[in-house]
């Protein structure tokens, strides 16, 4: 269930976004999404966010939290972060709303870091289905949405 900053429960997200841009209708509002994961003993916590973003006035957050069996392989918890950002874009994309601008995603394009073990395939799958999709670079904070999630899934 998808909740707010305000740790308010939102019953139907579709329905949520639907009035949400409304009610800022006239607005540049961009939807962004992205996902990041932490391991805490024997479960991994995911939490995917959506990002209502209007340029030069920030954004409204929303998020997910969702914990499942730990999941002790990187390159299978980078790729379900990944899985569940497409799975949020695409359910809203279904129910005939505004196409998510960017996916953000939890990886690298540096060799040299750990994520980048999943770039080519994260970046490949996001692009497949048709959106655009923001990563980590050295130096660069282009996937911001993901550092939303970070700091969520780490408090």
């Amino acid at each position: 269930m998808f909740r707010t900053l305000q740790n308010k429960k939102i019953e139907n997200i579709v329905d949520y976004v639907r009035v949400y841009l409304n009610e800022h209708k006239g607005k540049d509002i961009e939807l962004i999404v992205g996902c990041d994961s932490q391991n805490y003993g024997r479960k991994t916590s995911y939490v995917t966010v959506i990002v209502f973003y209007e340029t030069g006035h920030g954004g409204h957050i929303i998020y997910e939290r969702n914990n499942t069996e730990r999941e002790r392989v990187r390159a299978v918890r980078l790729m379900n972060e990944v899985m569940k950002s497409i799975e949020v874009a695409e359910t809203l994309r279904l129910a005939g709303l505004p196409k998510v601008k960017y996916i953000d995603i939890d990886v690298n394009s540096n060799p040299s870091r750990g994520s980048n073990e999943v770039f080519q395939s994260a970046v490949g799958l996001v692009k497949g289905m048709g959106y655009d999709c923001r990563y980590k670079t050295l130096g660069s904070a282009s996937a911001a949405v993901t550092y939303c999630a970070d700091h969520i899934v780490k408090h």
